[in-house]
């Protein structure tokens, strides 16, 4: 009687992660992106929770709360229940380049999450102001060098990747570019469409859209190729500026608090999977000039662990002290 018993035990734990992630979600879902609405990354967690809604039949509410570089946040995702029900959507600047950057992380990147998946990944685009008559990365360094006070770019925040790539072009041309952190993506190109700085990173799709309107020059992108929505517009590399800052794009990916079980992570991945098969999904990454993902948790991880060191190096050698 007993070894029946025991049997049963077993065969119901053995059950229990399965019968966990069918019941999943079992309540809302928060998506928190650590940047004001109206950004890509706040563009894609909407898509995204529409997508989730459909799979589930629960809502995937977006909740923005930017400030300090994106840890707001991430923060509020590291503290949160480990069910689920709590998630991150984030580039990398809250779980790497801030590690440099803030003085005092509240929490760890490394062991306080778990990563589920990255969704896609993007180049960055540095638009300059049309009064500056810059076309090139050369005329951005000639009007630098006319302005007495230096000439001013706006960042997602300290140590986002605009910062540390405005840093690195100090650096390489010697011209006194000098850094306005905003609290995301949107309000800096708000202010650069405002023509109150003179240059400013953002997606592809906005960039596309403002040089069409002649509200700025688009003069380069970072990655090792060209955007697809831009093929006229040359990367960082064809223009000189091929070190690694340069280099890098950003990555969206998802991420839970750590703890969260791992059958949840694994629905999540599914998912996420599903909508990147979904043609209209695509579309709408296209329409970002972003490319889809769909690591495993694993993967995700792997590339977690491969580019923080890197990036957190890139920025030290640019001098960026902490906030």
């Amino acid at each position: 009687m007993r070894s029946l018993r025991l049997l049963l035990a077993l065969a119901a734990f053995a059950c229990a992660p399965a019968a966990f992630a069918q019941a999943y979600p079992s309540k809302p879902v928060r998506i928190i992106v650590p940047y004001p609405a109206g950004g890509p990354v706040d563009a894609l967690a909407r898509r995204l929770a529409e997508s989730l809604r459909t799979q589930t039949g629960q809502p995937f509410l977006v909740d923005n709360r930017g400030g300090a570089s994106g840890s707001l946040g991430a923060d509020a995702v590291a503290k949160a229940a480990p069910d689920g029900h709590t998630l991150l959507l984030t580039i990398p600047d809250p779980l790497i380049n801030a590690a440099s950057t803030l003085r005092q992380l509240p929490y760890d990147p490394h062991k306080d999450f778990a990563f589920i998946t990255q969704v896609a990944t993007t180049g960055v685009v540095l638009m300059a102001n049309p009064d500056l008559k810059a076309r090139s990365l050369s005329d951005l360094e000639r009007a630098g060098r006319a302005h007495a006070s230096g000439l001013s770019f706006g960042s997602w925040g300290p140590g986002s990747l605009p910062h540390v790539i405005g840093q690195a072009m100090v650096q390489k041309s010697g011209v006194n570019f000098v850094h306005v952190p905003y609290r995301g993506a949107a309000p800096a190109l708000q202010d650069l469409l405002g023509r109150q700085i003179g240059f400013a990173f953002g997606p592809a799709n906005l960039a596309a859209q403002y040089a069409q309107k002649g509200q700025v020059s688009v003069i380069a992108v970072t990655g090792k190729r060209r955007s697809s929505l831009l093929p006229e517009v040359p990367t960082f590399a064809e223009q000189g500026y091929g070190t690694p800052p340069f280099l890098l794009t950003a990555w969206m990916g998802l991420l839970a608090p750590a703890g969260t079980p791992a059958a949840i992570i694994d629905t999540l991945h599914r998912q996420v999977g599903a909508a990147l098969k979904d043609p209209g999904f695509l579309g709408f990454l296209a329409s970002l000039g972003a490319e889809p993902v769909g690591s495993t948790a694993a993967q995700f991880r792997q590339d977690f662990e491969r580019e923080f060191p890197l990036v957190n190096q890139l920025i030290q050698s640019t001098g960026l002290t902490p906030e």
